[in-house]
């Protein structure tokens, strides 16, 4: 923390239950499931580098048939990594799928574990066939299950501009708030439609003036601080239930996920434009 004075936030609420999805997918007190390569296909011997740009529109109706409900495209890049491991391509599919609503409304236990493992297992398969499409057009995949600790997918997906990570530790995205899981597919496409500006990068800024996820978990596995005058927050993996035991209370208390994202969106905007009207109506009469 350096030289900040910071003043430790009380956050200790009970009567409500984690959200920590293990946004980082790094096992970290969650109970580990091996899920096997479905693959049907092999990765082509001399595999195709470029893709058409009707390819691309192509495999993307693809996806969404399935049940996928965003796709974004970036490169990786060291600091995504979580473990040691040789990833051929560098160039990223990320996929993104609507959490069932039964593992939301079911409360944290035995239950909401079975159908949060049941939900990584189906979108681990959607990813495999997704991946198989690709092999089949002449292109070589290296696929990273939703539930891998391969990547940090949060922020792999937010380098993907496909949303922006909250206070939660979750990523937020316009179609479904935190309200999702995600996978990637390493690919041997160089010229993928990556897109460089991230449109969402004011939603840290929304959270900082929000905190219910942190209200909302009973584990307490957020810290918050105030520090030098503004906020702060740590993420205690450990202490997340998510994967565990099916948490998604941090999800369910956000506002992103209770009002949609066009509705905070527009409130935000709405409040930033009072505050600058205030700020420059008080230069006027100060000036």
């Amino acid at each position: 923390m350096g030289n900040k004075e910071c003043e430790y936030v009380d956050r200790s609420v009970k009567d409500n239950g984690c959200g920590c999805e293990d946004a980082d997918n790094s096992g970290n007190g969650c109970d580990y499931n091996e899920y096997p390569d479905t693959s049907l296909l092999d990765n082509p011997d001399k595999p195709e580098f470029m893709a058409s740009p009707n390819f691309i529109e192509e495999f993307e109706r693809y996806a969404y048939s399935l049940g996928i409900k965003s796709i974004g495209y970036t490169l990786m890049a060291p600091e995504l990594m979580i473990k040691d491991k040789f990833i051929q391509y560098t160039n990223a599919i990320v996929l993104t799928r609507e959490m069932d609503e039964k593992i939301i409304e079911t409360s944290p236990g035995a239950g909401a574990k079975r159908l949060n493992d049941l939900f990584y297992k189906k979108f681990g398969e959607i990813t495999y066939k997704i991946s198989d499409y690709l092999r089949q057009n002449g292109f070589a995949t290296e696929v990273a299950h939703p539930f891998e600790g391969v990547v940090n997918y949060s922020l792999l997906a937010q380098h993907a501009n496909l949303g922006y990570i909250g206070k939660s530790n979750l990523l937020i995205t316009p179609e479904l708030g935190p309200r999702l899981k995600i996978s990637a597919i390493f690919v041997s496409i160089t010229n993928l439609p990556v897109k460089e500006d991230n449109e969402y990068s004011w939603i840290p800024d929304y959270c900082d003036k929000c905190s219910k996820c942190i209200r909302s978990c009973p584990e307490n596995a957020f810290i918050e601080r105030t520090c030098s005058g503004g906020k702060e927050t740590e993420f205690i993996q450990r202490l997340c239930i998510g994967c565990s035991q099916g948490c998604t209370y941090c999800i369910k208390g956000c506002p992103f996920d209770q009002k949609g994202y066009d509705t905070i969106k527009n409130r935000f905007d709405k409040m930033n434009a009072r505050l600058k009207e205030k700020k420059e109506t008080k230069m006027m009469l100060t000036g």
